[in-house]
C-alpha cells in the first residue's frame, strides 16, 4: 500500500524491514528554510527530458518540475547547491505513476517546492533496472512495502534517507501528502543533517550486509521447505498465493512443476493447474484481445491493473507451455497461441523484436480501453448474445467493478460447465463466443488505444526467446520456432557488431551497457533455442555470452553475481539481488545455464562456477525459500539425476525429426538434449562439446542416452528412445507431502 492508503503499482515481494530512524517533525512545522507561501507561478525550466529515448521520461517533459535524467550533472549540481536529491522512479505503463504526474508533478505549487529545495531526478525503471532494484530494496527495507512510482530522497552521494511510493499532493486520511513531506524534509536537511546522513549510511550498510553469503544449499530438504511454504500460501479456492493483490508469480509455478516431477506429489501439480485455470478464466486475462494484464487487485483474479508487459506475456507463455507438456490440456495450448497472437499484433516491432508494454490508461482513465457499460453491450449485441455475456462473462447492468458503472469481462466457469448450463456442446459454445468476441474486438479497436512503450529491452526479449523456443517444442508448431530464430538473429547481430550486449534499443540506437538480466535471460533463450533447433552455432555464441557474463558480473570478493559490471559505479555499492519477483532472479538463471553448459560441453568448470554461486546465497534463503524458487530450480538440476540425450544425424531426416519430437513433447526438466543434424554442424558440435566427440555419425539419425553416469546402447527408433527417457505421467499418484 502507498503511504496514503492508495495502491501503487505494487511489487510482489517484500524484503526484511529496517526500522526507520528518520527524524520526524510535526506536519505543520515551519522553518526559515522552507517557504509556506502558496504560489502558482513557477519559472519554466529548461526541458531536459524532451529528447530522452524513454517514453516514461518524455511523459514528464512538460512538467514544471526541473527534472534531470540520471546524469552526473544532476548530482554535481546537488553538491554545488547543497541540496538533497528527489528521485522518482516509474515506468510508462504504470497507472499510479500517471496519477502522481497529474496530481503533483504538473502542479506549480509542488514544482516550486521541489525546484527550490531539491534536485529532481527521473528514472525509467525498465531502462535502469539496476537503479530501480537497489532503491526498491531501500524502500522495502525502510517501509516494509514497495511499488511504483517509487519516491526516494537522498544525499548528493546517492545515500537514501527517505523512501515511499505514491503520495497525493496534500494530506489525506491522516497520512501526509507530498507537500507536507517536502517541507519537513527540506527543514530537516538543514536542522538535523547529521541525523539524516547517519541514517542514510545505516541504510546502505544494512543493504550491503543483509545479502552477505551465508546459506549453502546442501540437501533436498530445502526444496521441500519451499514447497511447504507455497502450500501454506496457496489459495485453494481461487488459485495463486496469498491475498490480493495477486501476481502470476511464474517462478514459483515453474518450481512447483519441478517439485512434482521430482516427487510425483499430485498436490503440487494441482496447485499449478488450479492457478493457471483461475488466471485464464479471470479478468487478469484479456478475453477479447488476449494477453495478460499485470496483476489482479482482488483474490478472485477478476479486476486487474490493466497494463500489459512483455515480460509477463513471455513468462506466462512459458508456464502454460510447460504445463501443456505434462497434461496436454487444449486450453493451455490455446492460451499459449493467444498470448503470442496478442504480442504479434500489439508488441511486435518491424525489426523482429518486441516492444516493452502497453499502458494501463487510455483517454485519461485506467482501463478505459478494456471496459464496457451494459448499454454499450446491448447496442452491439443481439439479446441472446447479451444474455450469454451476462452469464458467461459476469456482465452486470450497473457494472461489475466497485465504484464504477463499467464491466470488465471474466469467464465465470470453464467451457464444459457453461455448456451444461446452456445445453450446448463446449466446442460449439466456444465458437459462439468467438463470433461475439470478434464483434467486440472490432468495436474496441476503434477506441483510443493505450500508449505503447516502443523501447526494446534485451532482457525481456530474452524471456520471449525462452517462451517461443519452449512453445515450439511443447506445441510442435513451427511458427514459434521461426519467430524465435528471427528474434535471436536480431540480438546476435548486436552481439557480433559490438562484442557485448546493450540493455535498450530505441529510435535506432542501442544504449545502456548490458546488465546481468540481459546476459542471463538472453543466454537462457539461446540455450532453449538450441534445444529446439539443434543448431550448434547457437551453442557457440551461448558459450561466448556465458563467458562474458561470468567475467563481467561475478563478484570476486564476496562471490555471487552482481547486477552490473565493476566499471559501472553509479550506485553507492555494487549491488546484487538473488530473489525472485515477477521475473526470475537473473543470478539464478545464470547458475542454471552454467549447469546446462557443463552437461552440454563436458567442461566441469561451468559446474564449479555454479557450485560457487550456490555458496554465495544469503541466509534469508533458509527461512524464506519461496522467495528464491529460481535458485531451487537450479538446485533441482544440480541434485539430478540428469539425463543427456545426444542426437546426431548427417542431415535432418524424418527419423531425426521423430527422435527429436519424442524429447520435445514431454516435460523433462532434468534432461539435456543436444547434438546436430548435418555433417558440418556435427563437426562444430564436437569442437564445442568434446565429451561427445567420439559418438559416431551414422547414415541416419541416432540417439545416445546417458543417465546419472550410465550410458545405454544407441537407439534409432522413437519407441526405443521413449523407453530410456525419465518421463513422469500426470496420472501417476505418489503420497502427497501436503502440509496442514
Amino acid at each position: 500500500m502507498s503511504d496514503d492508503g492508495e495502491s501503487p503499482c505494487a511489487v510482489p515481494l517484500s524484503s526484511t524491514t529496517l526500522p526507520s530512524m528518520l527524524p520526524t517533525t510535526p506536519a505543520n512545522s515551519s522553518s526559515s528554510y522552507v517557504s509556506g507561501k502558496p504560489s502558482n507561478e513557477v519559472q519554466k525550466m529548461p526541458n531536459r527530458l524532451a529528447n530522452e529515448k524513454s517514453l516514461y521520461l518524455r511523459q514528464h517533459a512538460d512538467n514544471p518540475v526541473d527534472w534531470y535524467p540520471w546524469t552526473a550533472e544532476a548530482f554535481q549540481r546537488a553538491r554545488q547547491e547543497d541540496k538533497p536529491i528527489f528521485l522518482s522512479i516509474g515506468y510508462s505503463a504504470c497507472h499510479w505513476c500517471h496519477v502522481m504526474e497529474r496530481e503533483s508533478f504538473s502542479d506549480p505549487e509542488v514544482a516550486r517546492l521541489l525546484n527550490e529545495h531539491f534536485i529532481c531526478v527521473k528514472v525509467d525503471r525498465e531502462e535502469r533496472p539496476d537503479i530501480d532494484t537497489f532503491y526498491m530494496d531501500v524502500c522495502q527495507a525502510m517501509t516494509g512495502h514497495g511499488g511504483w512510482p517509487l519516491t526516494i530522497i537522498m544525499t548528493p552521494e546517492k545515500l537514501p534517507f527517505f523512501a515511499g511510493t505514491y503520495f497525493p499532493k496534500t494530506d489525506r486520511f491522516g497520512h501526509p501528502g507530498l507537500m507536507t513531506l517536502l517541507r519537513e524534509i527540506a527543514q530537516l536537511w538543514h536542522s538535523q543533517r547529521e541525523d539524516l546522513l547517519a541514517y542514510a549510511q545505516r541504510v546502505v550498510n544494512f543493504l550491503r550486509h543483509h545479502r552477505q553469503p551465508a546459506a549453502n544449499i546442501t540437501s533436498e530438504e530445502l526444496l521441500k521447505h519451499a514447497y511447504e511454504q507455497l502450500y501454506r500460501q496457496w489459495d485453494p479456492q481461487h488459485g495463486g498465493f496469498g491475498n490480493a493483490p495477486k501476481f502470476p508469480m511464474v517462478p514459483q509455478l515453474l518450481f512447483l512443476l519441478r517439485w512434482w516431477y521430482r516427487t510425483g506429489d499430485p498436490q503440487a501439480l494441482r496447485m499449478v493447474d488450479h492457478t493457471l485455470l483461475s488466471m485464464r478464466l479471470g479478468g487478469i486475462y484479456d478475453h477479447i484481445g488476449f494477453g495478460f494484464h499485470r496483476y489482479a487487485t482482488d483474490e478472485r483474479w477478476r479486476i486487474p491493473h490493466f497494463e500489459k508487459m512483455l515480460s509477463d506475456q513471455a513468462l506466462l507463455m512459458l508456464a502454460y507451455a510447460e504445463a501443456f507438456q505434462i497434461q496436454r490440456n487444449p486450453l493451455w495450448a490455446q492460451t499459449v497461441r493467444e498470448i503470442f497472437q496478442y504480442c504479434q499484433r500489439e508488441l511486435f516491432s518491424p525489426e523482429g523484436t518486441f516492444y516493452t508494454s502497453e499502458d494501463a490508461d487510455s483517454a485519461g482513465e485506467e482501463g478505459a480501453f478494456y471496459l464496457w457499460t451494459d448499454a454499450e453491450l446491448r447496442q452491439l449485441l443481439s439479446p441472446p448474445e447479451h444474455d450469454f455475456l451476462r452469464f458467461a462473462f459476469g456482465v452486470e447492468p450497473q457494472g461489475n467493478i466497485p465504484g464504477r458503472i463499467h464491466n470488465h469481462l471474466f469467464q465465470t466457469a470453464p467451457w464444459d460447465v457453461l455448456g451444461e448450463h446452456f445445453g450446448m456442446d463446449p466446442l460449439e459454445l466456444q465458437q459462439h463466443w468467438t463470433a461475439i468476441r470478434t464483434k467486440l474486438l472490432a468495436y474496441r479497436q476503434r477506441r483510443v488505444p493505450p500508449q505503447r512503450d516502443e523501447k526494446v529491452l534485451t532482457d525481456w526479449n530474452g524471456l520471449m526467446l525462452v517462451a517461443l523456443s519452449v512453445a515450439a517444442r511443447s506445441l510442435g508448431e513451427e511458427s514459434f520456432l521461426i519467430s524465435a530464430q528471427r528474434l535471436a538473429t536480431r540480438f546476435l547481430d548486436q552481439w557480433r557488431n559490438h562484442g557485448h550486449l546493450f540493455h535498450r534499443y530505441a529510435d535506432g540506437e542501442w544504449a545502456i551497457p548490458g546488465m546481468l538480466n540481459d546476459y542471463a535471460f538472453l543466454l537462457w533463450g539461446l540455450l532453449e533455442l538450441y534445444t529446439t533447433a539443434m543448431e550448434p552455432a547457437l551453442l557457440e555464441v551461448a558459450l561466448s555470452i556465458a563467458h562474458q557474463l561470468r567475467s563481467r558480473f561475478w563478484d570476486d570478493s564476496r562471490g555471487g553475481f552482481c547486477l552490473t559490471a565493476p566499471e559501472e559505479t553509479e550506485l553507492p555499492l555494487r549491488y546484487r539481488d538473488d530473489t525472485d519477483g515477477a521475473i526470475p532472479a537473473a543470478s539464478a538463471v545464470a547458475c542454471s545455464c552454467f549447469l546446462r553448459l557443463s552437461r552440454m560441453t563436458g567442461d566441469t568448470l561451468w559446474q564449479t562456477w555454479a557450485e560457487e554461486a550456490f555458496t554465495s546465497l544469503p541466509e534469508t534463503l533458509r527461512h524464506a525459500p519461496m522467495a528464491f524458487t529460481s535458485w531451487l530450480v537450479a538446485y533441482d538440476m544440480a541434485l539430478g539425476p540428469v539425463t543427456e540425450v545426444c542426437l546426431l544425424s548427417p542431415q535432418p531426416t524424418p527419423r531425426f525429426h521423430e527422435l527429436r519430437t519424442v524429447v520435445h513433447r514431454h516435460f523433462l526438466p532434468r534432461t539435456i538434449l543436444l547434438g546436430a543434424a548435418s555433417e558440418k554442424a556435427t563437426a562444430l558440435f564436437r569442437c564445442l562439446a568434446p565429451a561427445y566427440a567420439n559418438y559416431p555419425l551414422e547414415s541416419d539419425a541416432v540417439a545416445y542416452v546417458c543417465t546419472a553416469g550410465t550410458c545405454y546402447p544407441p537407439v534409432r527408433t522413437p519407441t526405443a528412445l521413449i523407453e530410456l527417457l525419465p518421463i513422469r505421467s500426470a496420472t501417476e499418484e505418489t503420497p502427497s507431502s501436503e502440509t496442514s
